[in-house]
C-alpha cells in the first residue's frame, strides 16, 4: 500500500487528537495485520467509499476511551455510558471527515459513513478482501490507540 494513502490518516489523527482532545502522540512501527486479529475493548469502525475503498478501525482500551471521553465531556469519566461513547465516536468521526478533507485536497474523492461503536473484551476483528495497516499512535502519557486501515486493493 502506498504511503500517500496512510500519511493522510496519520495526519489527520496527530492533528484532531492533538487540537481536540490535547493528546500528544508518537507514531510506533507501522505494520501489516494479519485477518481476523484481535481489538481492544472498543472499536470505532467508519467506512471509506469513493476513490479509496474501504474501513478503518480505531481501537483502544477503555481507559484511552475514557480518557478521551472525559476531555471531551470537560468532566472525569468513572464508566463509560451512552453519552461518553458518542463523544469518543465523534473524535473518530473527526479524524475521518479531517482525513477525507486532506484526500480531496489531493484531488482523491472520499466519503465515510457514521461510525459504529463495538465494546467487548476479547473481540476478533475479520475485513476479507483487504490489506490492514496498523498505524499505532502512542500516548504519551501511557497506551494507545490503533488505527488499522483496511483498504480494498
Amino acid at each position: 500500500m502506498n504511503a500517500e494513502y496512510i500519511n493522510p490518516f496519520i495526519q489527520a489523527s496527530n492533528k484532531i487528537l492533538k487540537e481536540v482532545v490535547n493528546i500528544n502522540t508518537s507514531i510506533g512501527e507501522v505494520y501489516i495485520k494479519p485477518s481476523p486479529y484481535a481489538s481492544g475493548s472498543l472499536a470505532i469502525i467508519i467506512g471509506l467509499a469513493g476513490d479509496i475503498r474501504g474501513q478503518v478501525i480505531m481501537s483502544m482500551n477503555e481507559g484511552v476511551g475514557k480518557d478521551i471521553a472525559s476531555t471531551m465531556m470537560g468532566a472525569q469519566i468513572e464508566q463509560l455510558d451512552e453519552l461518553s461513547k458518542s463523544a469518543i465516536t465523534e473524535v473518530a468521526n473527526m479524524i475521518l471527515g479531517n482525513t477525507a478533507t486532506i484526500f480531496s485536497e489531493k484531488g482523491i474523492d472520499v466519503s465515510i459513513t457514521p461510525p459504529s461503536l463495538l465494546t467487548g473484551d476479547n473481540m476478533a476483528i475479520s475485513t476479507p478482501k483487504t490489506r490492514v495497516i496498523c498505524v499505532p499512535l502512542e500516548i504519551e502519557s501511557g497506551g494507545k490507540i490503533e488505527l488499522d486501515v483496511a483498504l480494498v486493493q
